[in-house]
């Protein structure tokens, strides 16, 4: 966790309501002001970082209006979605036609790069996950079609329970080694809602292989030490047609059988460094991570890391060619061969 203000922490003379503004906007996509005349008893802003999305917890006391005027629009800021969950007390929300009040426990979308302005009174506070509209694999005219009517998806209670959890508990899922798995569960959810939303038949077809693709892979790295692991075992399991799930694999630039071997290799890389694992053979390992047959895994560790499984497990260095990793075209070195979002 990051505090990026907190008033408490101010002289007197600096906590005035254009300072603090101005100090929250420094860090903030928002523009912030204060009505009524007073300022704000109380401001903090904390912030996280959870598998690439950022998460605020803005606490504000007051008359707090945070949003963007025409005029502000103009600011060189890319398509946002933000995904807020109001506690403490009700909030407003006027977003591209639309009026809202925000119940305490509430969630509200806002496409904060458009005109929008967001409110509420006395003790207060918001928690906002931030997703880049480019993330969401989503038309922008769709995202803002769907933001203000994204309260009626019947995705919305779903979605809304999944983010209050992810958002209070930011600092400790932040922490766990699968936090970039977490954030890609929940991309995958923001797209659903407002595709869901948007109700545009093209958008709900994207999501919908974006949905199985992730329960593909999800399926793949839960069954990875399984020799058997094959398109028929997976396809089984989610109940499609090899033929459907080839289709969607190419649709993706993905090869199956490939990435499966890819996957194998990095957890028997893996294991193969922690010095845990010394008493266990090569072939031990090898068939722990579905390799039946040892040779054949030796050449392809070495095929994939440029040295042979024992040299690795005595510490020679990383190789330093380059692999393409299918899933998303990126081309990066063997060392992180496990992203695949």
């Amino acid at each position: 966790m990051v505090t990026l203000l907190d008033t408490d922490r101010l002289p007197t003379p600096e906590r005035r309501p254009a300072q603090v503004a101005a100090l929250l906007e420094a860090t903030m996509t928002s523009r912030v002001r204060f009505t009524g005349g007073r300022g704000p008893t109380r401001a903090r802003l904390e912030a996280w970082d959870l598998g690439g999305l950022p998460v605020l917890r803005a606490e504000l006391t007051g008359e707090p209006v945070l949003g963007r005027s025409v005029r502000q629009v103009r600011d060189d800021v890319p398509p946002t979605v933000s995904f807020a969950v109001q506690e403490q007390t009700g909030a407003r929300q006027d977003h591209l036609g639309s009026q809202r009040a925000v119940p305490a426990d509430g969630l509200a979308v806002t496409e904060v790069s458009t005109v929008y302005e967001y409110r509420w009174a006395g003790p207060g506070a918001c928690r906002a996950l931030q997703v880049p509209v480019s993330r969401l694999g989503l038309p922008v005219d769709v995202v803002r079609r769907a933001v203000p009517v994204a309260h009626h998806s019947p995705l919305y209670g779903l979605v809304r329970t999944h983010l209050a959890q992810v958002t209070r508990d930011a600092e400790l899922l932040a922490a766990e080694p699968l936090a970039r798995s977490v954030a890609s569960a929940t991309v995958d959810l923001a797209r659903a809602l407002l595709a869901s939303a948007a109700g545009s038949g093209r958008a709900l077809a994207d999501v919908a292989a974006a949905t199985m693709l992730t329960q593909v892979r999800s399926y793949v790295q839960q069954h990875l030490a399984d020799p058997g692991l094959d398109a028929e075992q997976v396809a089984g399991a989610l109940a499609v047609s090899v033929r459907q799930l080839y289709r969607l694999c190419a649709a993706a630039g993905v090869s199956l059988e490939q990435w499966i071997i890819e996957q194998r290799l990095e957890g028997a890389r893996a294991e193969l460094a922690d010095p845990g694992s010394r008493d266990r053979s090569i072939a031990g390992v090898a068939r722990r991570w579905g390799f039946t047959d040892p040779s054949y895994f030796s050449r392809r560790f070495r095929q994939a890391f440029g040295v042979a499984p024992r040299e690795w497990r005595l510490g020679g260095p990383p190789p330093p060619a380059v692999v393409l990793l299918p899933a998303d075209g990126v081309r990066i070195r063997p060392a992180a061969l496990t992203r695949i979002d």
